[in-house]
């Protein structure tokens, strides 16, 4: 991809553009408004009175409590939801500076990925446990030169990358694989105390995520999925690599987010292109044995992942797409003099190095036309990386002129008129984005209590909630002597062309519409304030 003698020769410009980077990503979040994953794992750590408290509210979350750690300290010194923000682009900035620092690729080819759509957009506004698991995957990579002498360093860093979310456990699980089946391939490095020391402390690691990732069995997450079919599954398992390396947010919608356009066009088109996508990590890495099975082991890991969890967005597609840059980041690198003797005599090393030693090539299952590689490798490469580019500029520029939610559009609205006083009411964790701005956990009419986050141990909070049940629900708060309450939800409770004011359950409640706020990115965004009183 590039020199790899000329990855460091401006420090000018690594500095130059990690400080563009973060101005740029300043300015984002302080026009993105969060939505409800975001604000779920702030108020995680918001509304948790001790640490103890903390690891208990986190045991239906199917995640390793790294970042809600983070966010209970960050929560300790200010409930602004603005400075998780800060943290969390700061940690991707830190993240870029190593990339553009130690990836063995051209500036071209640095600058379209970090202003990609998943490190510039996805993995960086919008605030989530993602970048940690990069930050560690990057700086793992760039040891990989020196992996014999560094395997114990390399080892540590993946099992902490493991314990950012559960896809970064199949990433650097399997990475760790690869990197340890070359070095048991050595005897030298086989019988070494390194060794076993790494393979320990990261299995120690994995397994720590992994004990925090399981859910207690009365979680509800998995009832979404109990009657989709065997063959409405395999789509699902299929299709995110090539949604996480062609990213096309389908331009001709409001609600882009998580979209595909070739998708929305047609899905047997999309399917077939999906099918055939898989051919690329072969064409890329036919000469590397290992990268190879580095890709598809990766591939099936996360199509497995994708089967049993169902979970249907960009963010988990875009693991696919780092195990791509990561193993043409480990193609590309400089092996060190210290780990040439080792990396010559590994069953699992380059076909150029053994070809060397044993004066034969290794024989290529599929061999492929050099002169056609050639072309084509780069330039799909970087069609690749210009698709996401733009992808990326896309999402950063239409987030910056919408609003993403219109969470942070409500909470002024119930400040400049006072009513943030009052007891704030929504059907359940529609309003979790809410509950951050204005400081306060909100009532759930769903459960009938004060809440801020959700709790997956309850089926109920998955089902729609009929008006008569809301509307009882409420009338129950009211009676505790509360003058009026403020009532918000996701779509209009009434149909309010007709009228702004509305009295039912036999005339005993009032329903004034007070205002709405539409127009979001995503579904389930908007909101519509009311003001419910006993008449």
């Amino acid at each position: 991809m590039a020199n790899p003698n000329s990855w460091q020769h401006s420090n000018y410009a690594v500095y130059g553009i990690t400080v563009l980077f973060f101005a740029l990503s300043l300015w984002g979040i302080t026009r993105h408004e969060l939505w409800l994953d975001e604000a779920h794992h702030y108020l995680l750590a918001r509304d948790s009175s001790s640490l103890s408290n903390l690891f208990t509210n986190t045991r239906y979350e199917g995640h390793p409590i790294g970042w809600n750690l983070i966010l209970y300290w960050i929560t300790r010194v200010s409930i602004n939801p603005i400075w998780m923000q800060v943290f969390h682009i700061s940690i991707m900035t830190l993240t870029v500076g190593i990339f553009l620092k130690k990836a063995p690729f051209s500036w071209i080819f640095k600058l379209l990925f970090i202003f990609g759509y998943f490190m510039f957009y996805e993995y960086n506004i919008l605030s989530r446990n993602y970048n940690l698991g990069i930050l560690f995957v990057f700086l793992a990579c760039s040891l990989y030169h020196q992996r014999t002498v560094k395997f114990i360093g390399i080892a540590i860093l993946l099992g902490l990358a493991s314990n950012s979310h559960a896809i970064f456990l199949i990433l650097a699980g399997t990475l760790m694989a690869m990197i340890t089946l070359e070095r048991l391939a050595t005897k030298e490095l086989r019988i070494s105390k390194s060794t076993w020391i790494g393979i320990i402390i990261f299995g120690i690691l994995a397994l720590v995520s992994l004990l925090q990732i399981l859910p207690p069995t009365d979680n509800s997450f998995f009832d979404q999925g109990e009657h989709i079919s065997f063959l409405e599954k395999i789509p699902k398992s299929i299709s995110p690599f090539f949604k996480g390396i062609f990213i096309m947010p389908d331009i001709t919608i409001h609600s882009f987010w998580n979209s595909h356009i070739l998708v929305n066009y047609s899905k047997p088109i999309a399917g077939i292109i999906a099918i055939g996508s898989l051919s690329i990590p072969y064409f890329l890495f036919y000469k590397n044995r290992s990268l190879v099975i580095y890709m598809y082991v990766g591939i099936i890991l996360t199509g497995l992942f994708f089967y049993i969890t169902l979970l249907n967005a960009a963010r988990y597609y875009g693991i696919l797409y780092l195990f791509l840059i990561t193993a043409l980041w480990m193609e590309t690198s400089v092996t060190s003099k210290n780990d040439i003797h080792a990396f010559a005599k590994s069953s699992l090393g380059d076909s150029r190095t053994k070809r060397e030693r044993s004066g034969k090539a290794k024989k290529i299952v599929f061999p492929l036309s050099e002169n056609i590689t050639k072309k084509i490798r780069p330039l799909l490469i970087y069609s690749i990386l210009g698709l996401h580019f733009i992808a990326g500029m896309y999402a950063f520029t239409m987030d910056i002129s919408r609003p993403f939610t219109t969470a942070k559009q409500t909470a002024q609205y119930l400040k400049e008129n006072k009513l943030q006083d009052k007891i704030v009411a929504t059907k359940a964790c529609n309003g979790t984005a809410l509950s951050a701005y204005i400081g306060k956990q909100v009532f759930f009419t769903k459960t009938e209590s004060f809440e801020s986050y959700c709790t997956f141990n309850r089926p109920s909070l998955l089902f729609k909630q009929g008006t008569d049940v809301t509307i009882a629900s409420i009338k129950q708060l009211l009676k505790t002597n509360e003058e009026s309450i403020i009532f918000i939800t996701h779509e209009p409770f009434f149909d309010d062309t007709q009228n702004k004011t509305w009295l039912v359950d036999n005339d005993a409640i009032r329903i004034t519409s007070l205002v709405q706020f539409e127009g979001s990115i995503i579904n389930k965004g908007n909101h519509y304030v009311y003001e419910i009183s006993t008449n």
